[in-house]
């Protein structure tokens, strides 16, 4: 082949290749055009979803939304406004607690799909949790607490695999806690606390190896407690003030990383599970104001980390294990009152030395009232309505070590005798001191005199 045809037939194909280079350059830069336009348009979306949520807004006393204004296309700069720090800008955090904030949760908040965490705690905004909120995939943290919300949880609310933290507390929420919440995989902490939730706990709830706190307190719950499974990160669980019935299942005791249990004014009945007193490192129990039966199970006077023990206003009969003050060393408040516990109070309670409050009132106890004066800490000592006996006031007198007490009540039992003068040395912090209906004879101490007590808080003898 001569040079000249080799040159000729050569041309072609560099022509070709320039035109396809020229192509996919005009192409190339389209796309970029293209996803550039698509980037704007989605910060200029977060922007008037902003503005939106302003509208939704009608009082502002603090001014804190001043910054937010339609001319200002710096959002990012906006108060309570946190945007990414990679293109496309977007919000990724909206936090404005305690704001004073008057109006309505716009649903205008859900085209924010980019948000993480949005903080809205402690204003006043009313109106329902819009449906739309559950749409937000990004979303990690919800905390609407402290508002005046109403109106059903959003049904969608939990569907996000990215929701770790869901505070709803202290509003007016009605209706049933979601399935999609109850189902959720990725939850760690829900908080519908101090609602007007009702209907049953969902089954699945305790079913979720990521949930480390639950505090469904003062709603409307009705029905049994769900059985437990799975559970090995729940740490803190709060049922108090709701109309739950039946039984505490066996399998509670089985959630070994429970640090909080509160079960208080519901009306859970029956004998209480010994399983409870296998959990290892439990500090608060509550069981107070329930229809609770039998004896209290040896185990749970066994669990050595509690600080605080409450079985108050219940049914349960027996007598306090004598050994108590040493197998519970780190009590600090012992409510025991409003039960049918019989015999006496055992002396080893002086050996818990950071006990504050100790409530044994309205039970059947008998015997001399050991004297506590060991307990420093004691804030609190509540011994009406019993069969106690004075002896020689040695107990009256022990007291006196107890610097920081508040209150004395030791009224409707059979304490006789003088009153000792020793009463006169009892704490300068002490509000309320009641040792009526008793058989207490002679002289009230003039040393009585010297207690800066209010007079409607000394009860006669």
């Amino acid at each position: 082949m001569s040079p000249q045809v080799f040159r000729t037939q050569s041309l072609i194909p560099h022509h070709a290749l320039f035109l396809l280079c020229t192509i996919l350059i005009f192409l190339s830069s389209n796309t970029i055009i293209f996803s550039s336009a698509q980037a704007t348009n989605k910060t200029e979306d977060d922007r008037q979803a902003l503005l939106c949520f302003k509208a939704g807004i009608s009082k502002d006393p603090a001014g804190v939304l001043g910054s937010w204004r339609n001319d200002s296309l710096n959002f990012c700069s906006w108060r309570g406004v946190n945007c990414s720090t990679t293109l496309p800008i977007r919000v990724v955090s909206l936090q404005l607690r305690s704001a004073q904030l008057t109006g309505t949760l716009s649903s205008c908040t859900a085209a924010l799909t980019s948000l993480f965490q949005l903080n809205l705690w402690n204003n006043k905004l009313s109106g329902s949790v819009p449906e739309d909120i559950g749409e937000l995939r990004s979303l990690q943290t919800l905390m609407l607490a402290g508002n005046r919300l109403s109106g059903n949880i959003p049904l969608s609310l939990g569907t996000a695999a990215s929701l770790r933290y869901v505070n709803l507390a202290n509003n007016s929420l009605s209706g049933a806690i979601p399935d999609s919440l109850a189902n959720s995989l990725s939850l760690s902490e829900i908080i519908l606390s101090r609602n007007n939730i009702s209907g049953v706990i969902p089954a699945n709830l305790f079913n979720s190896s990521k949930l480390v706190a639950v505090d469904l307190r003062s709603n409307a719950l009705s029905g049994p407690i769900p059985h437990f499974q799975k559970m090995d990160a729940l740490q803190f669980l709060n049922l108090t003030g709701n109309s739950l019935s039946g039984t505490i299942p066996a399998s509670l005791g089985n959630v070994s990383s429970l640090r909080s249990l509160l079960l208080a004014q519901n009306n859970l009945a029956g004998s209480v599970p010994e399983t409870l007193g296998q959990i290892p490192n439990l500090t608060v129990l509550d069981l107070s104001n329930n229809m609770f039966t039998g004896y209290v199970p040896v185990t749970l006077y066994n669990v050595s980390s509690l600080t605080l023990f409450s079985l108050g206003t219940n049914n349960f009969i027996g007598h306090i294990p004598s050994e108590i003050g040493h197998s519970l060393p780190n009590l600090q408040t012992l409510v025991m009152g409003g039960n049918g516990f019989r015999g006496p109070i055992p002396d080893s309670l002086t050996n818990m030395s950071k006990l504050q409050v100790l409530d044994l009132s309205s039970n059947l106890l008998t015997g001399m009232v050991p004297s506590l004066g060991s307990l420093a800490d004691m804030s609190q000592l509540i011994l009406r309505n019993n069969k106690l006996e004075a002896g020689d006031w040695a107990f009256l007198t022990s007291l006196t070590n107890c610097t920081q007490l508040l209150i004395l009540s030791m009224d409707g039992n059979i304490l006789n005798g003088s009153l000792p003068k020793a009463v006169g040395k009892l704490s300068t912090k002490l509000q309320r001191l009641s040792f009526g209906r008793n058989q207490i004879s002679g002289n009230i101490p003039a040393e009585i005199g010297k207690l800066v007590v209010t007079s409607d808080s000394i009860n006669s003898w």
